[in-house]
């Protein structure tokens, strides 16, 4: 009896080790069509919806993280669910919505994330633009062709709220009219939206009793949009021509004329009319917008733009940098770090002088001030430069990611792991947007960039799982049958070769918007460039859960006033985090870091910035002085003792204003702050004119038609995980970008001035080898 328990323990354990050797991660390829509908990913754990277009569009639902997928969704009824239109989501209400014949919607809507459905009648009219609001549950606005809609049911049931004849303005130029939207800054029934007027422009009204009146508030607009942090207007000037925009901030109460909205002024003249905008990143209370100005009608460069950041109320901007590279569709490489306010890396075109046939060649550079300060990135020691010169890192933006005939993962953070960044890219001089491949390598950063080391020896798309203690990825370089899987991040990666009937392009990896699960699902195209999903589940390889010998703690240096700690993995430790990494701040003194030239104002310190473009930080506490002068180039005209409203006060700028956003105290606040003086009692006239523009949302001017549209470079959920809070709808990525999130330049022939003259001689770099 002895020597059989024993015998039976001894196979035991041989058939565990046999198997903890064999135990490989769960995957599953369906032939779902992923390209015209996203997967939603719903509050209830590992519930996942997307609209089936191989299957007649309808519904499907998985509850194991995109393993596995039932064959329809039935409603509360035994009805089959369809959604040809698409879904809406917010919170745990669900709405998916179905034209079933034209002119005709249908809406299936549930209350517990996907579980259950319940669906409505058919309408006779067609349901777009669905906007849930933001505090009253069930309280949703949308539009029906020019008429305004409202459910108080989360779409079972609705009202016209144009019945008394106020109906939606179309833009010259559009095919739709604008939609209407809450006022996220109220907690009531309160929302704006841009109705057809008599003169037959557009008039930015808000309306506080559910549609039944309205009041005016800007004439002349065209589009509007917010974020979690500014609500912004588009305008033609019908007087003067040209583009407006108008912002009011959610973060902070602005007194003005027009409920808090103020309009944006930069610092160039009426010759020079912003043609293009987009708010890259609004996050750390600063906008950050890609202008592209046109002279006389002609946009100068397709190749880069310009990047200007806001005050902190949004609505006076100055030039942050000059030729940030873009793609051809428009998506500037500038991002924000999510996790870390206030860092901020983009990629800056050094021959931005030449043909736009020749390939781009870009530096990339890393802020950790709101953008007042750049500088260039650490090489990796495991990643030797491999030309002669000045070898630096270089990583891949968002225009690499959306170009077809590249693919590479672009630079990539998450809000849940602060200090963690994935990109590709290469050691040697400059990037180029024609790379040689086997120069492309994925480089992986702890410690918000300030590190790099080498993660993988070539070009990938990547994910993060467990809260950034786990990354999955694949090659971007071919077709593959083979993912990997890490949970130690400077551990060797495991290779998975899946059995597959042929090759796939791996176009992106998604996963919980929290990034807090080790489920994924790979959005692939096979050898035909038609969709399909692979869903993988790491449960099986899990290792111990990180506990606290596991952890690390890492402290930034002071990033917009504040120093921040946060918890991470130590070297050598193969764990998963089963919870956020704990952050604690702490406020800093105040420095010249915290100051940045005021409007109408440059730097006066020639030999702040590098001869390649990076400018020489400061170091924090440090006593140097912030010198700022007039810009001759400067069309901005300040409020002055000669031009202000008596009996009113007006800011008196030093020549400083305070970085949008910083939390320092004490320090060399008196010495940079601006004064505030009161206007003397005497005549004078009113003054302050500003020049205009546009949103993250793209103002786009649409030649000979008399207008233009805008449209969102908003991620439509980083959430759907396309962009990581701004992106695309569809196909596009997932990486934070802002966006998202994501054509625009202001030349010297412009007269704003280039700081960084010519970063490199425009021959130096024009041999592909070198990159």
């Amino acid at each position: 009896m002895k020597i059989s328990s024993i015998l039976f323990i001894f196979i035991a354990i041989i058939v565990g080790l046999a198997l903890s050797q064999n135990t490989i991660p769960t995957y599953k390829q369906n032939s779902i069509n992923w390209k015209q509908f996203q997967p939603l990913y719903t509050n209830k754990d590992d519930y996942v919806l997307i609209v089936d277009t191989r299957s007649k569009n309808v519904l499907k639902r998985s509850t194991n993280g995109g393993i596995d997928w039932s064959s329809n969704v039935l409603d509360k009824q035994g009805n089959i669910i369809y959604g040809n239109a698409g879904y809406y989501q917010r919170d745990d209400n669900i709405m998916v919505v179905n034209f079933p014949s034209y002119g005709k919607t249908q809406i299936s809507v549930s209350n517990d994330a996907g579980q259950t459905f319940s669906t409505s009648a058919v309408f006779p009219h067609k349901v777009v633009s669905v906007s849930p609001h933001l505090d009253i549950e069930g309280l949703v606005i949308a539009r029906s062709d020019n008429f305004i809609l409202i459910s108080e049911d989360f779409g079972l049931t609705w009202n016209n709220a144009s019945s008394n004849g106020d109906v939606l303005f179309t833009p010259g130029g559009s095919s739709f009219p604008t939609d209407p939207l809450w006022d996220p800054s109220e907690k009531s029934a309160v929302f704006f939206a841009i109705l057809a007027s008599k003169t037959g422009s557009g008039a930015f009204s808000v309306s506080k009793d559910m549609g039944k009146t309205f009041k005016t508030l800007i004439n002349g607009a065209v589009d509007m949009i917010y974020t979690d942090y500014y609500y912004y207007v588009g305008v033609i000037d019908a007087l003067k021509g040209g583009n407006k925009l108008y912002v009011k901030s959610l973060m902070s109460v602005v007194t003005s004329t027009m409920d808090g909205f103020l309009l944006c002024q930069f610092p160039f003249g009426e010759d020079v009319q912003p043609n293009d905008f987009r708010i890259l990143d609004d996050t750390s209370g600063a906008i950050f917008m890609g202008i592209s100005n046109s002279k006389d009608g002609e946009t100068s460069n397709k190749r880069f733009g310009t990047v200007y950041v806001s005050n902190g109320a949004g609505n006076i901007f100055t030039l942050s940098v000059n030729h940030v590279s873009i793609s051809s569709n428009g998506y500037y490489d500038f991002m924000p770090l999510f996790g870390a306010r206030g860092s901020y890396l983009y990629n800056k075109v050094s021959n931005f002088r030449d043909t736009t046939t020749a390939p781009v060649t870009m530096l990339s550079f890393i802020s950790y001030d709101n953008g007042g300060r750049w500088n260039r990135l650490t090489p990796p020691t495991n990643m030797p430069c491999t030309v002669s010169g000045p070898c630096k890192l270089n990583v891949h933006g968002l225009s690499a990611f959306v170009d077809k005939t590249r693919g590479y993962g672009p630079i990539y953070s998450i809000a849940s792991a602060p200090g963690l960044i994935l990109a590709t890219g290469n050691a040697n001089p400059a990037l180029s947007s024609d790379p040689i491949k086997s120069r492309v390598k994925t480089v992986l950063s702890t410690d918000n960039g300030q590190t790099w080391s080498k993660f993988f020896d070539e070009g990938t798309i990547y994910e993060f799982g467990n809260y950034g203690s786990s990354i999955i990825f694949a090659t971007a370089m071919n077709d593959t049958k083979t993912f990997y899987y890490t949970f130690g991040l400077d551990q060797k990666p495991i290779a998975i070769n899946m059995t597959l009937k042929s090759n796939v392009d791996v176009i992106n990896i998604i996963t919980s918007p929290r990034n807090d699960g080790n489920k994924f699902i790979f959005l692939v195209e096979d050898e035909y460039d038609i969709g399909q999903m692979i869903g993988v589940d790491l449960t099986n390889v899990l290792p111990s859960p990180c506990d606290d010998s596991s952890m690390q703690s890492y402290t930034t240096r002071c990033i917009l006033g504040e120093k921040t700690t946060y918890r991470t993995v130590k070297p050598n430790t193969n764990c998963y985090m089963t919870q956020q990494a704990q952050i604690s701040n702490k406020y800093c003194e105040c420095t010249v870091e915290d100051f940045e030239c005021d409007i109408g104002y440059e730097s006066a310190d020639d030999s702040s910035s590098d001869n390649d473009g990076s400018t020489s930080g400061i170091p924090s506490g440090s006593s140097e002085q912030l010198n700022c002068r007039k810009s001759i180039a400067s069309q901005y005209v300040p409020i002055t003792e000669e031009n202000c409203t008596p009996g009113q006060t007006y800011i008196k700028s030093k020549g400083f204003r305070r970085v949008a956003a910083t939390q320092c105290v004490g320090g060399v606040n008196a010495t940079y702050s601006p004064e505030i003086v009161m206007c003397p009692s005497k005549n004078s006239s009113s003054g302050g004119k500003g020049w205009i523009a546009g949103v993250v949302i793209a103002i786009l001017a649409l030649a000979g038609l008399g207008g233009f549209g805008f449209y969102v470079f908003k991620n439509p959920d980083f959430k759907q995980k396309l962009l990581k809070m701004v992106g695309f709808s569809k196909v596009g990525p997932k990486y934070s970008v802002i966006g998202i999130k994501p054509n625009s330049l202001a030349d010297d022939e412009f007269g704003i001035e280039d700081d960084d003259a010519q970063i490199l001689n425009d021959n130096d770099l024009q041999d592909n080898e070198d990159f």
